[in-house]
């Protein structure tokens, strides 16, 4: 079980580092972030 939570935590960080790695790729995730959001929480 812990080399399955520390595959998981290596991928969030992983995940996290090329997320951060640049601005470009900060704000296209915001932007998707945003999107997501906006699409799950205001159809109602």
């Amino acid at each position: 079980m812990a080399s399955k939570l520390q595959a998981y935590a290596q991928m969030a960080d992983h995940a996290a580092r090329q997320i951060t790695g640049s601005y470009q790729e900060w704000t296209a995730f915001l932007s998707t972030a945003g999107r997501l959001y906006k699409d799950v929480c205001c159809k109602g």
